[in-house]
């Protein structure tokens, strides 16, 4: 069972990005709209790589690689 600071319903109030991604990887399974943690996290992710221009066309790290169609 999770710690009570770890549950679905708990939403963080200030995330940095590495704590966003320790809560992707342990709510994984859960489903956005469900589970309060997981969105606040996505969002956060999200909030953050729009706000850092620096990384516009980067990947974040553990995604799959891009593939390219073939033409």
């Amino acid at each position: 069972m999770a710690p009570v600071f770890d549950s679905c319903a708990v939403v963080p109030r200030h995330l940095t990005v590495e704590q966003a991604h320790n809560i992707l990887r342990i709510h994984n399974t859960c489903p956005p709209d469900q589970c309060l943690r997981r969105k606040a996290a996505l969002f956060f992710l999200m909030e953050s790589r729009r706000a850092d221009r620096g990384t516009v066309g980067r990947r974040l790290p553990g995604s799959p690689p891009r593939t390219r169609g073939l033409s």
